[in-house]
Parts: C-alpha cells; structure tokens; sequence
C-alpha cells in the first residue's frame, strides 16, 4: 500500500509540474508534493536524510541535499554577474565578427563559442544569453536563424557534461556516487567531443542548404563588457572554484564551502547584495529540495529497490550494453518527467540495485550522459529547453515540437552511442 501512495505522490507532483495551474511552478509543485509525501510516508528522520543530514538510522544519505543547494545558489551568484558584465555577450560578438561574413564559419563559431561558455556558466545561463543575440544578428544580417539556434541549443546542453559543477544533474550525480571531481572531467571529456563531434557534423549536413556562404554583417564586434574588474574578478573566481573544487573533493570538504567563498568574495567587491541575490534562480533551489523529498517516500515505501531489481535484473554484463541501454532510457525518461526528476528518481534505483563497483561507476556516467543529453529530444527535457523557447518567442522565432523531436531522434541516439563506446573504452582500461 505505500508503495502505491508514494508512486501516487509522485505522480501527482510531476503533474502539478508539468500542467502548471494557475499561480503554482514547478518549486509550488515540488514542495506541494513534499508536504504530502513528510504527512503520509516519512518520518521526521526520513525528512533530515532528505536534506542530505545524517541521522542514526542513515549515517550516510544518498545525496547530501543542503550542499548540493549551496553549490547551485552559490554557481548562480558568479555566473549571473558574468552574464550582467556582458562576459557571454562580448564572446558571442567576437564571434560573430570573427566569422568574416561566412556562414560556415559563423555556423561552426556560434557552436564552439555557445560549446566554451557552457563549460563554465551552465546551459541555462547561456542559452538565455546567446538566443536574444543570435536571433538579433541574424535578423539584421537578413539569414535564416534556424541553423544557428539548433546549434547552439545542441552544444549547450552537450557541453554541460565534463565538469562536476557543469549542471545540476552532474552535482547530483556525483555527489550521489562520490564521483572523484577531477576524475570526474577524466571521464567525460571525451564522452562530451565524441557526442559534439556527431551534433556537429550531424547537424551541419541536416541544415547544409539553409546555410549561406556569405551573409553581410552590421555587427562590428564591439560589445563592450561593462565593468572589466568584475568580469576579470569573476573569471578569477570562477577558475579557482574549479581548482580548488578538485582540493576539497580530495580532502573531503563540503564542495559549497568552496563555491561559497568564490559568492562571498564577489558579493563584497560588487557591494551589491540584494540585487545579486535577486538573480539567484530561488525557484529551483526549492524545487531541488521538495522533489528529493518526495523521490524519499518513493526510497522508504520499498519502490526503488523493486525497480532497482526490475530495471537491473537483466542488464547484460557486457559494459558497452549496458552504459547505452542505460544513458539511452534515461535520456528517453528525461523527456517525461524532465532531466532533474528523472535524475532524482535513477539515482535512488541505481543504488539499490546492488551492483559491483566498476558497473555502479559506469551507471553513474551513463546517467551523466543521459541527464544532458537527453535535453536534445524535445524542449521538455530540460528546463534549457523551456527557456530557450521562450526566449526565442520574444523574439519572434519560433519551432514546432516535431521539428526539434524529428532532428533530436535523428541526431542524439548516435550522439549517445559514441559518448558511451568511448565510456566504455575509459572503463575497461
């Protein structure tokens, strides 16, 4: 019987989640579901190993919630100042003028520059970012944006991959699995350039006759970045976060104590508190936090270890199979319940499904490769996906679901299955 109330509980805030109904988003949705599943399912200890604290009864949480909220706040606060200083804005610009006119080579540029950014600022902050730009240039220049928006949405959520701190789901996921930081970025940088190597060329032969040999560009590259030491602070920042992020991973330290610092130092020196608190996306923080309550009446009520065994009773021991089968299911899963649920929901089925070492590893950066790349289904995947529409429609360029859905399930199942052979090269060796 709990089983099914938790199964219900969960369904009924991915519904909330999904319908949206009047006044209420998704962190509404998340901490409405929580509220249901702390009054029907949980116990006070099971709230507090929820939240990541440890209690008698799991001295070692599954995901150690409170830090992986304070890594995301904390990555907010520099991101956002860079993109206010006009850090992504003056990449996209030299670009832009770098491209000489050529479409080609605009084409490849906005995929490498959009590919760099995401590294460092996320896909959420840069597809908010670079799609206004984009869109403005192309109309001035008179092209087709088309090509360029596809793109740049694509290597967005590609690039999110390598770094430990590169998405939420990448947190999440290694924190879950204690996932070496630098190790981490070992694995899957060359996961991330085969599956940018087949966007890519993919992509270039899908859009082959809607891009122009030569187009005649109003922009000069002259973007400005509107407080040089901050940006150069916040890069600053930024690349100690990274470095160090490595230490405290090694020693044990709390992750969020580094990105912390990295918030603290930038708060000071822009002497702007409240404005930059205010950029912090406080939504998903509350949305990360009430779906890992609920997804925790789905781990008490004994329905994630029966889908463990479900799920992992006939995964082949061959490691290739099985690093596809499972970045391609929850690829296609991210796409019905969104890439954090989904993320939440595997990561409690995943460890308790009672594999070796070396297969629980290589579930971990299958689900990494999963999480990312199934945003390049469909706008649902990912909240990028939600926000590059949106942003784009304030521009007056939209896309049909059929037309993303038909070049995503054209495109990622190959992008997924050079990522995963090259996994499995990694792990076998």
């Amino acid at each position: 019987m709990s089983q099914i109330l938790a199964i219900a509980v969960f369904v009924f805030t991915y519904a909330l989640i999904v319908l949206k109904p009047k006044r209420i988003n998704e962190a509404h949705a998340a901490l409405i579901g929580a509220a249901f599943a702390i009054i029907f399912l949980l116990k006070p200890h099971h709230v507090l190993e929820a939240l990541g604290i440890a209690t008698t009864e799991m001295p070692q949480p599954l995901v150690t919630t409170w830090n992986v909220v304070i890594i995301l706040a904390t990555l907010m606060v520099i991101s956002t100042l860079l993109d206010d200083y006009g850090f992504f804005e003056y990449c996209a610009s030299r670009a832009i003028y770098a491209s000489k006119n050529s479409g080609k080579r605009l084409f490849l540029y906005t995929f490498l520059v959009v590919s760099f950014i995401s590294l460092f600022a996320g896909n959420d902050v840069v597809i908010l970012t670079t799609t206004p730009i984009i869109l403005i240039f192309c109309r001035k220049a008179g092209i087709n944006p088309k090509p360029y928006m596809f793109v740049s949405f694509f290597a967005a959520n590609t690039f999110s991959m390598p770094l430990y701190i590169g998405n939420l789901t990448n947190i999440l996921i290694g924190d879950s699995f204690k996932l070496d930081y630098f190790g981490f970025t070992g694995y899957m940088i060359l996961p991330t350039l085969a599956a940018a190597f087949v966007n890519y060329y993919l992509m270039r032969h899908i859009f082959k006759n809607q891009i122009p040999e030569t187009f005649n560009s109003m922009d000069n590259g002259r973007a400005q970045i509107k407080n040089k030491f901050l940006v150069y602070l916040g890069l600053s920042v930024l690349l100690a976060v990274i470095l160090l992020g490595g230490v405290a991973n090694h020693y044990g330290i709390p992750l969020s104590i580094v990105t912390s610092g990295g918030a603290l130092i930038l708060l000071m020196f822009e002497r702007q508190p409240a404005r930059r608190l205010k950029k912090v996306s406080w939504n998903v923080v509350f949305f990360v936090i009430g779906l890992f309550i609920v997804v925790k009446g789905i781990e008490v009520s004994g329905a994630a270890d029966n889908a463990g065994e479900f799920l992992f009773a006939n995964l082949s021991s061959n490691m290739t199979v099985a690093i596809f089968s499972v970045s391609l299911f929850s690829a296609f899963l991210c796409n019905l319940v969104n890439n954090i649920p989904m993320t939440a929901m595997m990561l409690s089925i995943t460890q308790h499904a009672g594999l070796s070492a070396q297969m629980n590893t290589a579930m971990g950066y299958s689900l990494v490769i999963g999480s990312n790349l199934g945003a390049n289904f469909t706008t649902f995947g990912a909240l990028a996906g939600i926000l590059w529409l949106e942003s784009a429609r304030r521009y007056g360029w939209s896309t049909t679901m059929t037309d993303l859905l038909k070049i995503g399930l054209f495109i990622t199942p190959i992008a997924i299955l050079g990522a995963s052979l090259v996994l499995t090269l990694e792990m076998s060796l």
